[in-house]
C-alpha cells in the first residue's frame, strides 16, 4: 500500500518545482521517499513533532521568553570579553551592556520579534506570489492522532502528531514559513544572543556548542518534520532557509538600527 502525495508529473508542473535544483538533485523522488515513510519509533518521532511544532503561531511567546532570559544569562556581569572573536555582532552585543540590566532582554525580545514578523511577512508574500499546492494528505491508511492505528488495521502510514504540527497552516506552500522562521531563530541566536555556553572553533571562528547544536540538530529536524508531516516539499523548506538567509543579510541590520532608535523612544536605553 502507498499514499499518493502527488505524482512527480503533477509535482513538476509547477515551474518552481521543476528547476534544475530538483531534476539534478532528484528531489521529486526524494520527496516521495519522505512521504511514503510507513511510521517511525514514537521517541524518534517525538523529537521530529518537537521541531515540526517549533515555529507553530503558538510557540512565539516561548521563544520571546527564551531570548529574554539567555539574553540576560549571557550578559551577566562583565561579558564584554566574549563578543572579541565570536559570531555575535560585538557592536550589538557591547550596545546591549549599555544598557539596563534589567531591560537588556527586553531589547532582545523586541528585536526578535521584529524579525519574526519580517519573516512572515516576505514568507507570506512569496506564498502568495508562487501559490504552489500543498502535498496532497491521504484520506485512507493514514492516522495523524496518537492510537488512532490501534483501532484500525487499515491504518498503514503513522503520522502520530500530525494534526497538530499541521495546525494553523496557510495555503500555499512555497516558500516554507517554519523553515525561514527557524532559520531565522538560528541566524538571531549566532548572531544576537550572546551566550557563556562552550564554544568550539570553525573557520576561525568561536562559535557557541548552543549554536553548533541549532544548526546542526534543530534547523534540519524542523526540515525534515515539514516534509515528513506532508506539510510541504523539500524545495519548499529550502526556499525558506535561502530567504531568511537574504532577509538577515539584506534587512535585518536595518531593522536593528530601526529597532535601537525605537528602544530609545520607548525608554528601553
Amino acid at each position: 500500500m502507498t499514499i499518493t502525495t502527488r505524482s512527480i508529473a503533477q509535482h513538476e508542473s509547477e515551474w518552481i518545482y521543476s528547476t534544475i535544483l530538483t531534476r539534478q538533485l532528484n528531489l521529486s523522488s526524494l520527496n516521495d521517499y519522505i512521504h511514503q515513510i510507513p511510521h517511525v519509533p514514537l521517541i524518534v518521532e517525538l523529537y521530529i513533532f518537537i521541531c515540526g511544532y517549533a515555529f507553530n503561531p503558538t510557540m512565539v511567546p516561548f521563544w520571546l521568553g527564551l531570548v529574554n532570559v539567555l539574553t540576560c544569562t549571557g550578559l551577566s556581569g562583565n561579558a564584554v570579553a566574549k563578543f572579541s572573536g565570536t559570531t555575535i555582532d560585538e557592536q550589538w552585543g557591547k550596545l546591549l551592556l549599555t544598557i539596563d540590566s534589567n531591560k537588556r532582554g527586553h531589547m532582545n525580545m523586541a528585536f526578535y520579534l521584529a524579525t519574526v514578523l519580517v519573516t512572515l511577512l516576505f514568507t507570506e508574500l512569496g506564498k502568495a506570489s508562487f501559490a504552489t499546492t500543498r502535498p496532497k494528505v491521504p484520506t485512507s491508511g493514514y492516522a495523524t492522532i496518537m492510537g488512532a492505528d490501534d483501532k484500525n488495521d487499515s491504518i498503514k502510514f503513522k503520522r502520530r502528531f500530525g494534526s497538530l504540527v499541521a495546525s494553523l497552516k496557510s495555503k500555499h506552500s512555497f516558500p516554507s514559513g517554519d523553515s525561514s522562521q527557524a532559520m531565522n531563530l538560528c541566524l538571531f541566536f549566532l548572531r544576537y544572543v550572546p551566550t557563556t555556553s562552550t564554544v568550539m572553533t570553525l573557520g576561525g571562528y568561536s562559535i557557541p556548542v548552543r549554536d553548533v547544536v541549532l544548526f546542526s540538530l534543530f534547523l534540519p529536524g524542523v526540515v525534515f518534520a515539514r516534509v515528513f508531516y506532508l506539510c510541504h516539499w523539500i524545495e519548499d523548506c529550502i526556499g525558506g532557509v535561502s530567504l531568511s538567509l537574504l532577509i538577515h543579510w539584506l534587512i535585518i541590520p536595518f531593522l536593528r538600527d530601526y529597532t535601537v532608535v525605537l528602544a530609545k523612544s520607548f525608554d528601553l536605553m
